[in-house]
């Protein structure tokens, strides 16, 4: 009994010792991103291997809250061993981390991988994604840009060929005329441009070949070549010819479209397969390529986050970057892109063996890498305020949209809210 005693303690001992054994690390994203992505390939990395654990800290709400989180993290000394951080919201974060060393240079540990990995795992302009100042401070994890959800249903019954989706901005604002005039009930089109971030805005410039701030990121030029005001004039038009919507938040739209009484949806492919599963079989849904006015050097701003590493612990370091490289690697690209519909990061998902195949046989979940060369940056301004410069921008983008505000004006303002506090 005693030898049985002492065999069972010293089982348990051993456990213990080798559960000891294990580097922890824990990382922080919010809580959209950790339900339906994190969560799964936490589990597939944290079994493939015995000798490190990922965990999440208590999700942020969202980006903003992301941001938030990591700045008084940052303030306090209490930061997570890793963290996805906004694209936008990278520069002004890894800018102060940096500043108190608190942010890793990810140089050494790509270098370390071998001659050709970045280049056989990352296209220049999808790697430059985690890049601030010249810095890789993060991998890129999730990508997307905008692009048109529609009904094919509602275009057959206002007399449109779903076949055919218009290829510029008046042929769309054409179609969205004739599926207006299905009734009082239908609303004919909504984009991203007021609900929640800068994105929509950003692509109406991008769009055009423009760009929201210098190469060296110390000089606002959104204006420059009238793009702004480009822009605004779209942003009325999307009200007046597209019967957008400036008066319900995304979710109430979100849910019109899917039960049918909408024609177009501009948002993210990260909701295509929420999208799909909400529709069903209730109408022909499809998805394509986004409308840019400059199909020369029009871009499309990237939205998502790149992941980042915080600890200085240098075992801890090796054990984010090794989770780093399966969330970003071909095989947690799959995985993400299945869950969601993001455009994978890691460009050897497109082989056969990951989702090469799958996209052929799915064309609506395709439509993200059509657009992989249109995958332009999603700008962070100058300074610390990019929140507040985008409270105030909103507020104008709004007025302009319901035609209180010029669009002359409006770009103005945006220019001067811009200007004024990227200097803080």
């Amino acid at each position: 009994m005693l030898k049985k005693l002492s065999l069972a303690m010293l089982m348990v001992s051993v456990s213990v010792v080798a559960a000891e054994a294990k580097t922890v690390i824990t990382c922080l994203t919010n809580s959209g991103h950790l339900t339906r992505q994190h969560e799964p390939l936490m589990k597939e990395f944290n079994e493939m291997q015995d000798e490190i654990e990922v965990k999440y800290a208590a999700p942020s709400k969202d980006y903003a809250d992301t941001h938030l989180k990591m700045m008084r993290a940052s303030a306090t000394d209490t930061l997570p061993d890793c963290a996805f951080e906004a694209y936008n919201q990278l520069p002004a974060l890894a800018r102060a981390m940096a500043k108190r060393g608190q942010i890793v240079d990810l140089k050494s540990l790509i270098e370390a991988e071998g001659e050709g990995w970045k280049e056989l795992n990352y296209t220049p302009g999808m790697i430059n994604l985690g890049r601030v100042d010249g810095v890789q401070y993060g991998m890129p994890f999730n990508a997307s840009v905008i692009q048109w959800y529609y009904n094919a249903d509602l275009f057959r019954q206002a007399g449109l060929n779903p076949d055919a989706f218009p290829q510029d901005w008046d042929g769309l604002f054409d179609a969205t005329k004739k599926i207006a005039a299905l009734g009082d009930d239908i609303t004919p089109m909504f984009m991203w441009m007021i609900n929640g971030d800068d994105w929509g805005f950003q692509t109406l410039i991008e769009m055009q070949g423009g760009a929201m701030v210098s190469e060296d990121g110390s000089k606002v030029v959104f204006y420059e070549n009238g793009h702004s005001l480009k822009a605004m004039e779209l942003a009325r038009r999307l009200v007046i010819e597209g019967g957008a919507l400036t008066d319900q938040d995304s979710s109430t739209q979100f849910t019109s479209f899917t039960e049918g009484k909408m024609g177009i949806w501009g948002l993210s492919p990260a909701g295509a397969r929420d999208m799909q599963e909400r529709v069903g079989n209730a109408f022909d849904l499809r998805s394509t390529t986004f409308t840019v006015w400059n199909d020369a050097d029009g871009t499309l701003p990237t939205g998502g986050n790149a992941a980042i590493i915080t600890t200085q612990d240098e075992e801890k370091v090796a054990a984010a970057w090794e989770y780093i490289k399966f969330v970003t690697g071909p095989r947690g690209q799959e995985v993400a892109a299945r869950i969601t519909g993001y455009l994978p990061t890691n460009r050897r998902t497109l082989d056969d063996e990951y989702l090469g195949k799958f996209y052929a046989e799915n064309p609506y979940y395709a439509t993200p890498i059509k657009q992989y060369d249109r995958a332009g940056p999603w700008y962070g301004y100058p300074g610390t305020q990019n929140q507040k410069i985008w409270s105030e921008q909103r507020s104008v983008i709004k007025s302009v949209m319901e035609g209180e505000t010029s669009p002359e004006d409006g770009a103005a303002q945006l220019k001067q809210i811009a200007e004024k506090l990227s200097k803080r």
